[in-house]
C-alpha cells in the first residue's frame, strides 16, 4: 500500500505572511528555510523531498512542522528563549576575577611583583573553589586572558607617573620652564646667538651619576684580519679588572651645547664644590652663572652655602621639583 502524504493545510494569510518573509530581503536565514518548509509542505511535498530540495536534513523538517503543529507559524519559526548554552562564567566571577588581579602577587605571600598570565591562572585555581567561585577551578589561562582584557586591566605591565610630593610643585615647574623659554629667545630665527643685554647669564643644566663602573681589560684587543669570518673587527678579551666605582658630574651649557664634565671617585659636597670651582674659572668674571639642577644634599649643603657665600652673585640655582 503507497505511503499517503500528509498535507499541511495553511490559511490564505498565513501563505501571504510566509511568501511576505521570503520576499524580505532582511530575513534571517534560519527563518528563511523554515517558511520554505511550511509552503512547501502545504503544497503536498514529502519531508524527504522537501529536505532534498533545500538541502537540509528530515529532521530539520519533521521537527518544523512539529513546532507549527503545537503553536503555529510563530512557533515553527522562532526558537524558544533561553535555547542554547548558558553562560558558565557569571558576572559575580569575573568581578572577582578582576579584584584579584588589581592586587599584588606580595600579597598573598608570593615572592614575584606581578601576575604573569600562567601565575595569575594557577593562582585563581587553587583559591577558586574555597572563595566561592568553583567553576573557575578550571579555568584557562585564554579565559583569563579575555576576561583581564575585556576589563582593560594589565597587571603585567608597569607605566611610570610623576608623584607631586612637593608643596611648590607648580611654582618650582613654572620656573624651570620659563628658563628654557628664555634660552630658546637667546636665539634669531637662523640659530644664532643673540648678544646679552645687560649682565650675560650662562644657564647650564646639572646632573650627577654616581657608581659607574671602572675597568679595564686583561689584554691588548686584537687588531681586525683581513679576509676572516671571525676576524673582521677588533676582539677583546671577555675578562676584565674592575677598578672600583666613580662618579660623573656634568653640565651642558644650553647656550653652546658644551658639556662640561668632572670625573670624581666619590660624590659629596666637596666634588660639587669643585665643579662650582671650574665653572667659575671657566666663564667671565662678571657674568652670572645659572644652574638647572635637582634636590640633593650635595647642592644644598653647609659646604656648597659657605662657597656660595664667598661667590655672592655669581651663580643662580634653579631646583627641578622634588
Amino acid at each position: 500500500m503507497p505511503n499517503t502524504v500528509k498535507v499541511l493545510k495553511l490559511t490564505t494569510d498565513e501563505k501571504n505572511s510566509l511568501e511576505c518573509l521570503l520576499r524580505c530581503p532582511t530575513t534571517e536565514a534560519r527563518k528563511y528555510i523554515r517558511a520554505k518548509i511550511l509552503l512547501l509542505k502545504s503544497d503536498s511535498y514529502t519531508n524527504e523531498a522537501i529536505a532534498d530540495k533545500l538541502d537540509i536534513t528530515v529532521p530539520t523538517v519533521r521537527l518544523c512542522l512539529q513546532k507549527y503543529f503545537a503553536g503555529g507559524i510563530d512557533n515553527a519559526l522562532n526558537d524558544c528563549k533561553g535555547k542554547g548554552r548558558k553562560q558558565e562564567i557569571s558576572d559575580d566571577d569575573i568581578t572577582w576575577v578582576v579584584n584579584k588581579a588589581c592586587q599584588k602577587p606580595l600579597d598573598y605571600g608570593f615572592s614575584a611583583e606581578f601576575w604573569y598570565p600562567a601565575s595569575f591562572t594557577r593562582f585563581i585555581q587553587s583559591i577558586a573553589v574555597k572563595e566561592g567561585h568553583p567553576r573557575l577551578e578550571h579555568v584557562s589561562e585564554f579565559s583569563l586572558r579575555k576576561i583581564l582584557a575585556n576589563a582593560k586591566i594589565r597587571p603585567f605591565k608597569v607605566t611610570y607617573y610623576c608623584e607631586k610630593r612637593d608643596p611648590d610643585f607648580d611654582s618650582k615647574m613654572h620656573n624651570v620652564l620659563v628658563i628654557y623659554k628664555q634660552v630658546s629667545l637667546q636665539f634669531d630665527k637662523d640659530g644664532n646667538l643673540l648678544p646679552f643685554e645687560g649682565t650675560p647669564v650662562h644657564t647650564l643644566s646639572y646632573d650627577e651619576k654616581p657608581g659607574i663602573q671602572a675597568i679595564g681589560s686583561t689584554t691588548p684587543d686584537l687588531p681586525p684580519i683581513s679576509n676572516t669570518e671571525k676576524g673582521s673587527s677588533y676582539m677583546r678579551d671577555y675578562e676584565y679588572i674592575r677598578y672600583g666605582t666613580i662618579s660623573l658630574l656634568a653640565a651642558i651649557d644650553l647656550l653652546t651645547g658644551e658639556a662640561i664634565p668632572l670625573v670624581s671617585d666619590t660624590h659629596k659636597s666637596s666634588d660639587f664644590v669643585e665643579f662650582l670651582t671650574r665653572l667659575d674659572a671657566k666663564y667671565p668674571e662678571g657674568d652670572k652663572i645659572r644652574l638647572i639642577l635637582d634636590n640633593h644634599s650635595a647642592h644644598t649643603s653647609q659646604e656648597t652655602q659657605r662657597y656660595l657665600n664667598n661667590h655672592l652673585g655669581r651663580f643662580e640655582f634653579v631646583f627641578t621639583p622634588t
